[in-house]
Protein backbone atom coordinates (compact mmCIF):
# COMPACT_ATOMS: atom_id res chain seq x y z
CA UNK A 1 0.00 0.00 0.00
CA UNK A 2 1.41 3.59 -0.81
CA UNK A 3 2.05 6.05 1.74
CA UNK A 4 1.24 9.69 2.32
CA UNK A 5 2.86 11.93 4.71
CA UNK A 6 0.94 15.65 5.16
CA UNK A 7 1.93 19.16 6.08
CA UNK A 8 -0.50 21.57 6.84
CA UNK A 9 -2.85 19.03 7.36
CA UNK A 10 -5.60 21.25 8.59
CA UNK A 11 -8.55 19.03 9.49
CA UNK A 12 -7.89 16.39 6.57
CA UNK A 13 -9.26 17.09 3.24
CA UNK A 14 -5.97 16.05 1.52
CA UNK A 15 -5.65 12.91 3.84
CA UNK A 16 -9.02 11.92 3.30
CA UNK A 17 -9.22 11.94 -0.58
CA UNK A 18 -6.06 9.95 -0.71
CA UNK A 19 -7.32 7.25 2.05
CA UNK A 20 -10.18 7.08 -0.23
CA UNK A 21 -8.18 6.29 -3.22
CA UNK A 22 -6.24 3.38 -1.28
CA UNK A 23 -3.42 5.19 0.35
CA UNK A 24 -2.44 4.65 3.44
CA UNK A 25 -1.55 7.87 5.81
CA UNK A 26 0.79 7.37 7.78
CA UNK A 27 1.66 10.95 9.24
CA UNK A 28 0.35 14.31 9.10
CA UNK A 29 1.99 17.71 10.73
CA UNK A 30 -0.86 20.87 11.81
CA UNK A 31 0.12 23.36 14.26
CA UNK A 32 -3.56 24.56 15.06
CA UNK A 33 -4.59 22.58 18.28
CA UNK A 34 -8.13 22.80 16.84
CA UNK A 35 -7.61 21.59 13.71
CA UNK A 36 -5.80 18.79 15.51
CA UNK A 37 -8.55 17.63 17.45
CA UNK A 38 -10.52 17.43 14.14
CA UNK A 39 -7.79 15.86 12.30
CA UNK A 40 -7.43 13.37 15.38
CA UNK A 41 -11.20 12.38 15.59
CA UNK A 42 -11.21 11.43 11.95
CA UNK A 43 -7.84 10.07 11.55
CA UNK A 44 -6.98 8.07 15.12
CA UNK A 45 -4.66 5.88 13.24
CA UNK A 46 -2.38 8.52 11.70
CA UNK A 47 0.73 9.79 13.56
CA UNK A 48 -0.31 13.31 14.19
CA UNK A 49 2.59 15.89 14.98
CA UNK A 50 1.08 19.11 16.71
CA UNK A 51 3.90 21.51 16.10
CA UNK A 52 4.91 24.60 14.01
CA UNK A 53 7.02 22.85 10.89
CA UNK A 54 9.88 25.00 11.73
CA UNK A 55 9.82 22.42 15.11
CA UNK A 56 9.41 18.92 13.05
CA UNK A 57 12.77 17.05 12.32
CA UNK A 58 12.75 13.69 10.41
CA UNK A 59 15.06 11.92 12.61
CA UNK A 60 13.95 13.61 15.88
CA UNK A 61 10.25 12.82 14.90
CA UNK A 62 11.13 9.73 12.96
CA UNK A 63 9.33 10.59 10.25
CA UNK A 64 8.27 7.62 8.25
CA UNK A 65 9.53 8.03 4.34
CA UNK A 66 6.51 8.47 2.24
CA UNK A 67 5.60 7.89 -0.92
CA UNK A 68 3.27 11.05 -1.60
CA UNK A 69 4.05 14.01 0.74
CA UNK A 70 1.04 16.89 0.75
CA UNK A 71 1.20 20.68 1.50
CA UNK A 72 -0.97 22.81 1.49
CA UNK A 73 1.23 25.38 2.95
CA UNK A 74 0.15 28.94 3.81
CA UNK A 75 -1.36 31.39 0.93
CA UNK A 76 -2.11 34.50 3.23
CA UNK A 77 1.36 35.94 1.88
CA UNK A 78 0.61 35.33 -1.39
CA UNK A 79 -3.02 35.73 -1.76
CA UNK A 80 -4.20 39.05 -4.06
CA UNK A 81 -6.48 39.56 -0.33
CA UNK A 82 -3.38 40.11 2.15
CA UNK A 83 -0.38 42.37 2.17
CA UNK A 84 1.06 39.88 -0.45
CA UNK A 85 4.38 39.79 0.98
CA UNK A 86 5.51 36.90 0.20
CA UNK A 87 8.60 35.63 1.66
CA UNK A 88 9.40 38.20 3.89
CA UNK A 89 6.16 37.23 5.67
CA UNK A 90 7.11 34.44 7.86
CA UNK A 91 4.14 32.31 7.25
CA UNK A 92 6.02 32.32 3.11
CA UNK A 93 8.69 31.33 4.79
CA UNK A 94 7.58 27.94 5.89
CA UNK A 95 7.90 26.88 1.69
CA UNK A 96 11.54 26.29 2.56
CA UNK A 97 10.43 24.71 5.66
CA UNK A 98 9.16 21.87 3.43
CA UNK A 99 12.18 21.77 1.40
CA UNK A 100 14.09 21.36 4.40
CA UNK A 101 11.89 18.61 5.72
CA UNK A 102 12.31 16.47 2.27
CA UNK A 103 16.31 16.96 1.74
CA UNK A 104 16.60 15.36 5.36
CA UNK A 105 15.10 12.37 3.69
CA UNK A 106 18.24 12.12 1.99
CA UNK A 107 17.61 9.34 -0.84
CA UNK A 108 14.57 8.45 1.16
CA UNK A 109 12.41 11.67 0.28
CA UNK A 110 8.86 11.45 -1.26
CA UNK A 111 8.18 10.02 -4.83
CA UNK A 112 5.93 12.52 -5.83
CA UNK A 113 5.05 16.11 -4.34
CA UNK A 114 1.51 17.57 -4.50
CA UNK A 115 1.41 21.23 -3.58
CA UNK A 116 -1.74 23.76 -3.50
CA UNK A 117 -1.92 27.47 -3.12
CA UNK A 118 -3.60 30.43 -4.12
CA UNK A 119 -3.65 31.10 -7.86
CA UNK A 120 -1.73 34.22 -7.60
CA UNK A 121 1.39 32.15 -6.38
CA UNK A 122 1.84 32.51 -10.11
CA UNK A 123 1.75 36.26 -10.65
CA UNK A 124 3.36 36.94 -6.84
CA UNK A 125 6.44 39.64 -7.32
CA UNK A 126 5.88 39.29 -10.72
CA UNK A 127 6.78 36.29 -10.68
CA UNK A 128 10.07 35.62 -8.93
CA UNK A 129 8.69 34.30 -6.36
CA UNK A 130 6.92 31.11 -8.35
CA UNK A 131 10.27 31.28 -9.99
CA UNK A 132 11.94 30.68 -6.88
CA UNK A 133 9.68 27.90 -5.69
CA UNK A 134 10.07 26.23 -8.47
CA UNK A 135 14.18 26.48 -8.75
CA UNK A 136 13.90 25.03 -4.57
CA UNK A 137 12.12 22.01 -5.82
CA UNK A 138 14.10 21.01 -8.91
CA UNK A 139 17.58 21.56 -6.87
CA UNK A 140 15.90 19.25 -4.15
CA UNK A 141 15.87 16.76 -7.13
CA UNK A 142 12.23 16.84 -8.91
CA UNK A 143 11.09 17.09 -12.30
CA UNK A 144 9.06 19.66 -12.24
CA UNK A 145 8.50 22.32 -15.24
CA UNK A 146 6.07 24.97 -14.48
CA UNK A 147 4.01 25.32 -17.22
CA UNK A 148 3.32 21.96 -17.94
CA UNK A 149 3.58 20.55 -14.13
CA UNK A 150 1.25 23.09 -12.12
CA UNK A 151 -2.57 24.07 -13.24
CA UNK A 152 -5.48 26.30 -11.69
CA UNK A 153 -8.24 23.88 -10.85
CA UNK A 154 -11.89 25.03 -9.93
CA UNK A 155 -14.46 22.63 -8.09
CA UNK A 156 -17.36 24.08 -10.01
CA UNK A 157 -15.28 23.02 -12.80
CA UNK A 158 -13.31 19.76 -12.03
CA UNK A 159 -16.07 18.15 -10.27
CA UNK A 160 -19.46 18.16 -9.78
CA UNK A 161 -19.94 20.45 -7.04
CA UNK A 162 -21.11 23.57 -7.37
CA UNK A 163 -18.34 25.85 -5.58
CA UNK A 164 -16.63 28.66 -7.56
CA UNK A 165 -13.44 27.34 -5.71
CA UNK A 166 -9.84 28.30 -7.74
CA UNK A 167 -6.88 26.66 -6.45
CA UNK A 168 -3.26 26.25 -7.57
CA UNK A 169 -1.66 22.64 -7.85
CA UNK A 170 1.88 21.62 -8.50
CA UNK A 171 2.88 18.03 -8.50
CA UNK A 172 6.80 17.16 -9.13
CA UNK A 173 8.02 14.11 -9.31
CA UNK A 174 11.61 12.73 -8.26
CA UNK A 175 14.49 11.79 -10.44
CA UNK A 176 15.34 9.15 -8.66
CA UNK A 177 12.16 7.47 -9.15
CA UNK A 178 10.58 9.00 -12.60
CA UNK A 179 12.53 9.58 -16.24
CA UNK A 180 10.29 12.74 -16.67
CA UNK A 181 7.25 14.26 -14.99
CA UNK A 182 3.76 12.74 -16.79
CA UNK A 183 1.55 13.58 -14.54
CA UNK A 184 -1.97 14.75 -16.13
CA UNK A 185 -4.46 17.01 -14.11
CA UNK A 186 -8.12 16.48 -14.05
CA UNK A 187 -10.21 17.12 -17.10
CA UNK A 188 -13.27 19.34 -16.68
CA UNK A 189 -16.56 17.94 -15.34
CA UNK A 190 -19.75 17.55 -17.89
CA UNK A 191 -22.29 18.53 -15.58
CA UNK A 192 -22.30 20.33 -11.91
CA UNK A 193 -25.31 19.74 -9.53
CA UNK A 194 -27.84 22.21 -7.90
CA UNK A 195 -26.33 23.89 -4.94
CA UNK A 196 -29.66 22.96 -3.03
CA UNK A 197 -29.01 19.63 -3.43
CA UNK A 198 -26.16 20.38 -0.70
CA UNK A 199 -28.60 21.83 1.72
CA UNK A 200 -31.03 20.84 4.55
CA UNK A 201 -34.25 22.10 2.60
CA UNK A 202 -36.66 19.88 4.27
CA UNK A 203 -35.72 20.90 7.87
CA UNK A 204 -34.96 23.94 9.90
CA UNK A 205 -31.44 24.30 11.16
CA UNK A 206 -30.86 25.60 14.83
CA UNK A 207 -32.42 29.54 14.78
CA UNK A 208 -28.86 30.72 15.61
CA UNK A 209 -28.30 30.66 11.97
CA UNK A 210 -31.01 32.84 11.04
CA UNK A 211 -30.92 36.22 10.93
CA UNK A 212 -33.53 38.26 13.31
CA UNK A 213 -34.65 41.69 13.48
CA UNK A 214 -32.18 42.91 15.20
CA UNK A 215 -29.17 42.12 13.04
CA UNK A 216 -27.67 45.03 11.17
CA UNK A 217 -27.51 42.55 8.13
CA UNK A 218 -31.01 41.28 7.45
CA UNK A 219 -32.12 44.39 5.92
CA UNK A 220 -29.63 44.64 3.26
CA UNK A 221 -30.39 40.97 2.58
CA UNK A 222 -34.06 41.14 2.26
CA UNK A 223 -33.85 44.03 -0.06
CA UNK A 224 -31.18 42.03 -2.42
CA UNK A 225 -33.11 39.04 -2.49
CA UNK A 226 -36.27 41.01 -3.11
CA UNK A 227 -34.25 42.60 -6.15
CA UNK A 228 -32.56 39.56 -6.89
CA UNK A 229 -33.49 35.43 -7.25
CA UNK A 230 -34.88 34.32 -4.34
CA UNK A 231 -33.14 30.94 -4.50
CA UNK A 232 -30.04 32.55 -5.35
CA UNK A 233 -26.87 31.98 -3.16
CA UNK A 234 -26.37 35.74 -1.24
CA UNK A 235 -22.76 36.86 0.60
CA UNK A 236 -22.08 40.39 2.67
CA UNK A 237 -18.72 41.63 1.39
CA UNK A 238 -17.85 44.74 2.93
CA UNK A 239 -21.08 47.16 3.52
CA UNK A 240 -22.69 45.45 0.15
CA UNK A 241 -24.57 42.47 -0.84
CA UNK A 242 -23.28 39.92 -3.80
CA UNK A 243 -25.81 37.33 -5.60
CA UNK A 244 -24.38 34.31 -6.95
CA UNK A 245 -26.56 33.97 -10.51
CA UNK A 246 -24.88 30.95 -11.42
CA UNK A 247 -26.50 28.24 -9.37
CA UNK A 248 -23.72 27.83 -7.25
CA UNK A 249 -21.53 28.79 -4.45
CA UNK A 250 -19.29 31.75 -3.78
CA UNK A 251 -15.96 30.45 -2.57
CA UNK A 252 -16.27 28.92 0.93
CA UNK A 253 -13.80 31.56 2.97
CA UNK A 254 -11.97 30.50 6.57
CA UNK A 255 -13.14 34.02 7.86
CA UNK A 256 -17.08 32.84 7.62
CA UNK A 257 -17.51 32.45 11.25
CA UNK A 258 -16.76 36.28 12.21
CA UNK A 259 -19.37 38.15 11.77
CA UNK A 260 -21.36 38.60 9.10
CA UNK A 261 -19.16 38.99 6.24
CA UNK A 262 -18.39 36.00 3.47
CA UNK A 263 -21.05 33.52 4.95
CA UNK A 264 -23.08 32.29 2.02
CA UNK A 265 -26.34 33.21 3.36
CA UNK A 266 -29.86 31.86 1.52
CA UNK A 267 -33.66 32.22 1.88
CA UNK A 268 -35.36 29.14 3.03
CA UNK A 269 -38.87 28.61 3.75
CA UNK A 270 -38.23 29.89 7.62
CA UNK A 271 -36.11 32.85 6.91
CA UNK A 272 -33.14 34.42 5.51
CA UNK A 273 -29.90 32.11 7.29
CA UNK A 274 -26.45 31.52 6.82
CA UNK A 275 -25.57 27.99 5.14
CA UNK A 276 -24.69 25.69 8.32
CA UNK A 277 -21.34 24.07 8.68
CA UNK A 278 -22.78 20.54 7.78
CA UNK A 279 -24.20 22.01 4.53
CA UNK A 280 -20.21 23.68 3.76
CA UNK A 281 -19.32 20.65 4.34
CA UNK A 282 -20.84 19.11 1.83
CA UNK A 283 -19.83 21.46 -0.63
CA UNK A 284 -16.29 20.77 0.10
CA UNK A 285 -16.74 17.44 -0.73
CA UNK A 286 -16.88 15.93 2.96
CA UNK A 287 -19.36 13.51 3.19
CA UNK A 288 -21.79 12.98 6.36
CA UNK A 289 -20.54 9.26 6.88
CA UNK A 290 -17.13 9.65 5.88
CA UNK A 291 -16.25 12.91 8.41
CA UNK A 292 -17.46 14.47 11.68
CA UNK A 293 -16.69 17.50 13.96
CA UNK A 294 -15.57 16.90 17.27
CA UNK A 295 -17.95 17.72 19.81
CA UNK A 296 -17.95 20.92 21.47
CA UNK A 297 -16.03 22.27 18.38
CA UNK A 298 -17.26 26.07 18.12
CA UNK A 299 -18.92 26.67 14.92
CA UNK A 300 -16.57 29.58 14.26
CA UNK A 301 -13.75 26.80 14.02
CA UNK A 302 -15.82 24.95 11.96
CA UNK A 303 -16.24 27.29 9.51
CA UNK A 304 -12.75 28.30 9.60
CA UNK A 305 -11.29 24.90 9.35
CA UNK A 306 -13.72 24.43 6.39
CA UNK A 307 -13.22 27.35 4.84
CA UNK A 308 -9.05 26.11 4.41
CA UNK A 309 -9.77 22.91 3.67
CA UNK A 310 -8.98 21.39 0.36
CA UNK A 311 -12.19 19.77 -2.23
CA UNK A 312 -12.03 16.10 -1.30
CA UNK A 313 -13.41 14.72 -4.77
CA UNK A 314 -11.06 16.97 -6.35
CA UNK A 315 -7.90 15.73 -4.52
CA UNK A 316 -9.25 12.43 -5.17
CA UNK A 317 -8.42 13.24 -9.01
CA UNK A 318 -4.99 13.92 -8.08
CA UNK A 319 -4.48 10.96 -5.71
CA UNK A 320 -5.58 8.49 -8.49
CA UNK A 321 -3.11 9.73 -10.94
CA UNK A 322 -0.37 9.46 -8.40
CA UNK A 323 -1.68 6.26 -8.13
CA UNK A 324 -1.40 5.65 -11.56
CA UNK A 325 2.28 6.85 -12.24
CA UNK A 326 3.43 4.79 -9.04
CA UNK A 327 1.79 1.58 -10.32
CA UNK A 328 3.21 2.59 -13.81
CA UNK A 329 6.77 2.65 -12.31
CA UNK A 330 6.41 -0.77 -10.25
CA UNK A 331 4.84 -2.58 -13.24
Amino acid sequence: MYQVGSLFAGMGGFCLAFAKEGFRVTWANEKDRFAVETYRHNFPDTATYQKPIEELSVIDDELVAVDVLTAGFPCQPFSVAGAKLGFNDERGRSFFEIMRLIREFGNDRPKILLFENVPHLLSHDRGRTFNRIAHEIQAAGYWFMPRENTTVLNTKIHTNIPQNRERLYMVALSWNHFRTNTFHFPEPEVETLDYRSFLDLEQKPDDSFYFNDDSRWKKLFEDSIEAGDSESIYMLRRNYVRENKSNSVFALMANMGDGGHNVPVIQDAWGIRKLTPAECLRLQGFLDDDFSFPKPLSKVQQYKQIGNAVTVPLVRKIAAECRRLLDERCA
